[in-house]
């Protein structure tokens, strides 16, 4: 309640007679919420609903927004806290979600730590004071560099979460010496054209770097740095002496650019290097080298309406690539030797393009729709969680929406290339005739298409039919009928499908 209505957290003795209050059952639980937001009901619907939207983290969003207003408007205002009591676990248990809801799993992640270090802060009986208004968490000191030689020590630092500010060109040099001590701490510093930094790191967890064109951060005397990223790019940039514990990224995206990686303990064969991109957009690009295996995490970043990471990778030497996270990521991967992509743990739409690969392995959920275009060579695609409640849902209503909901492979050769489905419940293919392959084929649309394959199918069943210039495989559920849990793969341009060329399990 406190944190959807106020921001905050209240102090520790308040806590402990609210939480005596409030009981431990739904239904104190709904009347400790009623009174809460008895407090509220001057505001209009309208205001409430920003307010508890916005603190819940999940605005902007005109269409959510204008929905709780007209549900407060429906329900009465004076529910306004049992509504927020609602919202609140709603979103909680949104973190995993898929379809239309994945858009929300960022925001429920950073709900959930947000309840959580709340609650920590208000159990603590140090806390005779409510937390200040905003994120909570345990916020440190700001030490702000000079354009001098700049030494900071432990002692001038606190134990909780820093910040080591060089917002100024020129702030941050290779003869800034800073310790961090405990806590998190972060540097921000922002790096002018062709500035080449190299500065003495103790304790620093994170490193944002707003940098120039041709700038170069170099993490040679960093010790104990998790995670380094460009921050709202200008242009091209270069990251060098990077440990490979380090995690790289781009965030924010300014003009964007290249971002050159030099690990200086990449050695062997099987390195493995972890990249992150939250809002990455237009020209960004992440450089490897040296790289073995890639592990990529897409995630949101500060950029309201960001939706889609896009950001290209280069890695001549990566052989397997992993991707997860939760915000949809379109990239081209252009990498000779890699042999292995797994993106079953990305629960965001992927629209990937290889360039200059052959051979390739690539797995993918149907938790969401994908868009793949594979490379040259015997590539072989593994689909896992086809046709049943896990599925993302299909979207029936029309034609266009049925065809956005499809997982879509261009560049599929039958008879050279593979596709594996794999579907929740045990399904076998479906023997059609050339009568009734045809029928499907001659529909009035997509959609109709699909509905007449389902039901001329069968309940478990895959069904494998062209559709003007291409080749769909509709995987049906235990329903004989088409439906939002059924999954559909459409083979862009391929006329005729060998049966030797898709398997379903």
């Amino acid at each position: 309640m406190h944190r959807a209505f106020n921001n905050q957290s209240p102090s520790n003795a308040s806590f402990l007679s609210q939480e005596a209050d409030a009981g431990t059952t739904p239904e104190s639980n709904a009347a400790f919420a009623f009174q809460f937001g008895a407090r509220f009901a001057s505001l209009k619907e309208d205001e409430l609903s920003t307010k508890i939207l916005g603190n819940m983290g999940v605005l902007p969003n005109a269409g959510l927004q204008t929905a709780v207003k007209d549900y407060l408007v429906a329900v009465g205002k004076a529910n306004v806290g049992i509504v927020a009591l609602q919202l609140g676990q709603i979103l909680s248990d949104l973190e995993n979600a898929t379809g239309d809801q994945a858009i929300y799993s960022a925001a429920a992640v950073a709900w959930n730590n947000e309840l959580v270090a709340s609650y920590n802060y208000s159990t603590n009986p140090a806390n005779i004071e409510p937390s200040p208004v905003g994120p909570i968490g345990m916020p440190g000191l700001t030490v702000l560099l000079t354009s001098g030689d700049d030494t900071v020590s432990a002692a001038q630092t606190s134990d909780h979460n820093d910040t080591i500010l060089a917002s100024t060109a020129g702030m941050l040099s290779s003869a800034d010496v800073v310790d961090g001590g405990r806590g998190t701490d972060t540097l921000r510093a922002t790096l002018a054209a062709a500035m080449v930094v190299s500065p003495t790191l103790t304790s620093v967890d994170n490193a944002f770097i707003k940098a120039g064109a041709g700038a170069e951060f170099s993490a040679s005397g960093a010790i104990g740095l998790i995670d380094l990223r460009v921050d709202a790019a200008a242009g091209p940039a270069t990251f060098s002496d990077v440990n490979l514990a380090t995690t790289i990224g781009i965030q924010n995206s300014g003009a964007g650019g290249a971002l050159s990686v030099k690990f200086a303990n990449a050695s062997g064969a099987a390195d493995s290097a972890s990249l992150v991109f939250a809002d990455a957009t237009g020209n960004d690009e992440i450089i490897v080298a040296d790289i073995e295996t890639l592990n990529v995490l897409s995630t949101a970043g500060l950029l309201a309406g960001t939706s889609t990471n896009q950001a290209r990778i280069t890695a001549a030497q990566a052989e397997r690539i992993t991707f997860s996270g939760g915000q949809a990521l379109t990239t081209t991967v252009a990498a000779a030797k890699l042999s292995v992509i797994d993106a079953s743990g990305l629960r965001a739409g992927l629209d990937l393009t290889l360039d200059g690969t052959a051979g390739i392995s690539i797995a993918l959920n149907a938790l969401v729709a994908h868009a793949v275009a594979l490379g040259d060579g015997a590539d072989t695609v593994l689909i896992t969680g086809m046709a049943g409640m896990a599925a993302q849902n299909m979207d029936l209503s029309t034609e266009a929406t049925l065809a956005a909901s499809a997982i879509r492979l261009s560049g599929f050769m039958s008879g050279t290339d593979v596709l594996k489905l794999v579907s929740a419940n045990p399904t076998t293919k479906a023997t059609l005739g050339s009568g009734e392959l045809a029928s499907i084929s001659a529909a009035s649309s997509l959609l109709a298409a699909a509905t007449l394959a389902a039901t001329t199918g069968g309940a478990n069943k895959a069904i494998a039919f062209r559709y003007g210039v291409d080749t769909y495989i509709l995987v049906n559920d235990g329903a004989a009928a088409l439906g939002e849990n059924d999954s559909l793969v459409k083979l862009a341009g391929v006329t005729a499908l060998s049966d030797a060329s898709w398997t379903v399990v």
